[in-house]
């Protein structure tokens, strides 16, 4: 019992803030992105609108800088290149907006999937070909 007590003791102690910084973040993002998805779907104007994607976007944007802040390898590891795929499908609606709904679906879908990763893939550097945490 005891060599169990000192193995946990040796493990470098995390401060807790992060991670709930990044849940508050996470659910606020979840939150206006489903409100405007929402919306967009039942072809609620954008002037309803604007608000909840101005939302949208400022805590996907404060996501990404906490993810980086926390690690500077973030970008090119899978969470980041997920994080940008995601990203990348979003404004593709601005250039083909005939094709929101199912844009914005597929995007769900890649951030959802991106999040929800085994570890090692998320944590997975394209530059060291190796999981670096």
């Amino acid at each position: 019992m005891g060599s169990d007590q000192e193995g946990r003791t040796d493990k470098k102690q995390r401060s807790a803030w992060p991670k709930v910084l990044n849940l508050l973040l996470r659910s606020g993002h979840i939150g206006t992105s489903s409100v405007l998805f929402g919306g967009v779907v039942w072809a609620v104007p954008y002037t309803r609108l604007a608000t909840w994607h101005h939302l949208a976007i400022a805590t996907g944007v404060a996501m990404i800088i906490s993810n980086i802040w926390q690690s500077r390898h973030w970008p090119y590891q899978g969470r980041g290149v997920m994080a940008g795929v995601h990203v990348g499908m979003v404004w593709l609606v601005h250039l083909k907006p005939d094709i929101i709904v199912p844009m914005l679906a597929a995007a769900l879908a890649v951030g959802v999937i991106g999040s929800h990763l085994p570890g090692f893939i998320r944590h997975w550097s394209l530059l060291h070909r190796r999981r670096i945490d």
